[in-house]
């Protein structure tokens, strides 16, 4: 009987469903077509991106690829595109060798369960961002205002700063009302715009770090680096959203009684900012997905607030003013995030028109 050779290249060229292998990060290091199809991909795209950065859970959660299983799961794949298609996806644990196979199904032609869960998801994710980016100045601004009160109804001047400091998060937080309605989607689409200008870092980082005392007297947070002299040329709107993001995570993740340290320095060309906290860390296997849109930590406490949109946002604004936002973390030992910017805006990069969004020297009182 003759034997008979089977091109499996062929086989998996001509399969229907999607077919990917990654490794023990859930790294892709192959994809067949119909995966490249079904998630928006060119030939060859896939491979190197991170799974269960491309996968979620209808809850919105990440698709954990360490928890392999050949059971059909429902998820939700994220095209290039920016939109999403329901999928099925069984995964079959690594035999020998350091990879699992992934199969994926395309669903949206028979099921509309997923989409529907898909929008719940998108929806309640809108609300924890906007909750996330609010609460930073909306409780500096009650407190400034309530110091404010106490003082003149002893007939007193309110204390120096007060005031402008009460200013200054109002200002902040009418921009952040009008950046939260299409950041997500800007980001998502590129065409987030900017509004660039000069302004002390230092000064900038120390004032963030202040009112987040103010807002959180029971926390310990401290401020490292020189008190001004760090001119950058950047949005200070879009990195403010960004210190923000940063420092509310390391809080929720620290305790009370463990310091936040926020570092401020720089270089003739780049500066830089690191939040570090003495948190719970994020897994190794993790830290890939650190950034994906709905990521939660494994080791997270189900009682935790959010559902892992900050961090996602935060990249996505640091790339589009030419920067990075890199993790380095342990497990038990906390984590440390930074934020690294170009000192000087490049040339022929495109920015918004300066406009009348509100500079950043509007908002600031004079030091």
């Amino acid at each position: 009987m003759q034997e008979t050779t089977i091109d499996w290249t062929e086989v998996m060229a001509r399969a229907p469903d999607g077919v990917v292998c990654a490794d023990e990060r859930g790294r892709i290091v192959y994809a067949n077509p119909a995966a490249e199809r079904l998630l928006g991909r060119s030939p060859g795209e896939l491979v190197g991106e991170s799974f269960p950065e491309l996968v979620a859970l209808p809850g919105g959660q990440a698709h954990r690829w360490d928890e392999a299983t050949a059971a059909p799961e429902r998820a939700i794949g994220h095209r290039k595109d920016g939109t999403d298609v329901p999928i099925e996806v069984s995964l079959v644990p690594p035999g020998s060798r350091a990879f699992a196979t992934a199969f994926v199904r395309d669903l949206s032609a028979s099921d509309r369960s997923v989409t529907t869960k898909l929008l719940a998801a998108e929806r309640e994710s809108f609300l924890s961002m906007a909750a996330h980016q609010l609460r930073a100045p909306i409780q500096p601004v009650l407190n400034s205002l309530r110091t404010i009160e106490r003082a003149l109804a002893l007939g007193k001047a309110p204390p120096d700063g007060t005031m402008a400091r009460a200013l200054r998060q109002t200002l902040r937080l009418g921009r952040l009302v009008d950046a939260i309605l299409s950041d997500a989607a800007a980001i998502e689409r590129g065409t987030l715009e900017v509004h660039i200008a000069p302004f002390d870092l230092a000064v900038f980082t120390r004032d963030v770090v202040e009112d987040f005392r103010l807002a959180a007297p029971t926390q310990r947070i401290e401020y490292h680096g020189p008190g001004d002299g760090v001119p950058v040329m950047s949005d200070p709107d879009r990195v403010h959203q960004i210190l923000i993001s940063l420092i509310d995570n390391a809080m929720k993740y620290s305790g009370r009684q463990r310091v936040v340290t926020v570092e401020v320095e720089g270089t003739e060309s780049r500066v830089r900012v690191r939040v570090i906290d003495q948190g719970i860390g994020i897994p190794a296997a993790e830290q890939a997905s650190v950034f994906g849109k709905f990521y939660r930590g494994s080791n997270v406490p189900s009682s935790a607030s959010g559902l892992g949109v900050g961090l996602y946002l935060a990249q996505g604004l640091a790339k589009r003013l030419h920067g990075s936002l890199t993790v380095a973390s342990e497990v038990g030992q906390g984590s440390a995030f930074s934020l690294v910017l170009p000192r000087h805006w490049p040339e022929g990069t495109s920015v918004a028109a300066p406009a009348h969004r509100g500079t950043h020297d509007e908002s600031r009182p004079p030091h």
